[in-house]
This record gives structure tokens, sequence and C-alpha cells, in this order.
């Protein structure tokens, strides 16, 4: 089969041949029929990832065999995974937490990925799509399963004003997902008109330059969604919450950050980290799109074969014209 790994020069990719992966006991054999670039693709990719490694972790496909242990999945269905890999027997395991699992491994990282034919992924982290769920939309189940889960933790109700820091996929989504479970007044700030457009596209009351954010804020937000992972943001979240406020953090800053405890302090914020999804998190986007809640028509700008993803994916890392690239190999 055909595949794009990692070359020699991480973090170029080149597309190769590959043997075809067997599924192991209680796995299950995917043709994959889309895979979306995630910017943590371009973060392992320039960090992280070796010679050799298939990326791709938002993945949609048919299921084309059954490894041994397989119940309850059928050759021909078609599926989203959420991509974690655990032991199965821990207590994170059992608490559907695997990415706190001491053997947890990730598809598209400590596993073959999504950029290829095939793969393989446990039986028990399939999804099923049903036909209401646009095949357009099969691949950015996994992205929205991230909002969903990022909005789950800062419990925004319906009529809350929301504010949005960043308009990549993800502060997309998480727009897209807050219009849709009620949220009142959705301010979402970017420094890209092109970004800001689609906010509004996505659901946004108004979508601002991040110099206009504070006064679109005015007395402040009951929650601040920080998507951009820049140093500095976290702080500045901070200072447009509303007292009682809460700050949910999904942007990854691998850098050291600093902030004033004060703002905290003097509002009585509550900030929530949100990283990866819970089950509840997959069905909830998946009945979503089912009903027609989610439609992010416009959020997905390109769709790729996997020819022109080594060329595609160089360029991302320095082209923020762009919203979710798709490839379908």
């Amino acid at each position: 089969m055909q595949a794009a790994v990692l070359s020699a020069h991480p973090p170029e990719l080149e597309v190769v041949e590959l043997p075809e992966p067997d599924p192991g006991p209680g796995e299950v054999g995917l043709r994959v029929t889309g895979c979306g670039i995630c910017g943590s693709d371009l973060h392992v990719a320039a960090n992280i990832g070796g010679p050799g490694t298939v990326l791709g972790h938002e993945i949609a496909g048919v299921v084309d065999e059954l490894g041994s242990d397989v119940t309850g999945v059928r050759v021909g269905d078609v599926v989203a995974v959420r991509p974690l890999v655990g032991c199965g027997v821990c207590q994170y395991c059992r608490a559907g937490r695997q990415d706190h699992c001491a053997k947890f491994a990730l598809i598209g990282m400590q596993r073959p990925g999504g950029f290829a034919q095939r793969t393989t992924a446990s039986a028990a982290e399939l999804f099923g799509l049903p036909s209401g769920v646009r095949p357009q939309d099969h691949a950015v189940i996994e992205p929205f399963a991230v909002a969903r889960r990022a909005l789950r933790r800062v419990a925004v109700t319906p009529g809350e004003f929301v504010i949005v820091l960043g308009a990549g996929p993800i502060g997309l989504a998480i727009t897209h997902w807050a219009r849709a479970l009620g949220a009142g007044k959705i301010v979402v700030s970017d420094p890209l008109a092109h970004r800001r457009a689609l906010a509004l596209e996505l659901g946004a009351d108004a979508a601002v330059e991040p110099g206009e954010v504070a006064d679109a804020a005015g007395d402040g937000a009951p929650v601040v969604v920080e998507c951009t992972g820049k140093p500095r943001l976290l702080d500045h979240a901070m200072q447009l919450a509303a007292v009682d406020g809460r700050v949910g953090v999904v942007g990854v800053c691998m850098a050291h950050d600093s902030f004033l405890p004060w703002w905290g302090l003097n509002k009585e914020l509550d900030i929530r980290f949100s990283l990866y999804y819970g089950r509840d998190d997959f069905t909830d986007t998946i009945e979503a799109f089912d009903d027609g809640r989610l439609r992010p028509d416009g959020l997905v700008t390109e769709t790729i074969d996997l020819a022109a993803l080594p060329e595609r994916f160089a360029r991302l890392a320095s082209d923020s014209d762009a919203g979710k690239v798709i490839v379908t190999p």
C-alpha cells in the first residue's frame, strides 16, 4: 500500500510503499477514506517523529478486515476513530482515559496513522457513522470531538457569552459547537481576515482582530477559550473573563509561560485545560452531525490525495490561508 511517511529529513514527508498492516487481537483493518491534517502533525513532524513515522490521527474509514476477538463490528462499517491505544485493563483505560495509561500510544504517532491507504485501530475505539453524517464531514469528527470536550470542560450553558481566542480549525470547531449548544453572544479573535470570515460563517456574532477583543469583551465573558497555544494568551484570556468566569485552555503551548495570578484571584476564575476526548464527546459529535446541528460548511478548504501531501504539508508550516485540509488516500 502507499503511505506518506516522515523522510530521513523531518519534517519532510515522502510517499512510499509499505506492507499491508495486519490487525491484531481486538483490532480491525481500515481502508482510510479521509484523514485531516492537524497542527499537532506539523509539531510532531518538526520535533518528535522519527523517519518512517506515518502521521495522521483525524481518521475516518471503512472496516475491511477483522482481527481475532472482534465483536460488534462488521466488514463494510463506515467509522470514525478515537485514536487512543492503552493496555485496556488499568484504572485509566477502564475509565476511558487511555491517554494516561502507562502503555498509551496515539495512532498517528507511536502507531501508524491515517496518512496511508490502510491502517489498524482498536475495534473498541470505532464509532459508526450513520447516513445522516455527510461524507464530507467524516474526517472532521475527531477535531469536533476535541471541541466538544473543551466546551464540556468549561460547562458552557445556553445563552452564555463566549469568547474564542484563535480561529484555526479547533477554534472554528469550538465556535460552531458553541452555537449548536445554544451559546449567546460569541466573539472570535484572530489576526487573519479570512479566518475571521470563516468564524462568522460558522456561528460567531463578531470576529475581531486581537487588539479589538478587549473592547468586545466589555465587562468580561463567563467563558473564554484559548485555542492558539501562544505564550501570554492564558494571561490575556484571564483578563477577558468575567467575575466567576471559566477559562478553557485548548491551545498547545510548548514554551514556558507566565500569567498574573491576581486576575484569577480577584475574579475567582476556574481554569480548565482540555486534551483529547472521552467516548461521549465522539457520540455527542456524531449525533449532532447526524441531526444537522453541526453543518460546518466552509471549514474544509481543501481535499488532496497522498501524492500531493508532501508538498502541501511543507507549505502548511508557513501557510495560514487554509482552513482544514483533508487527505483522501
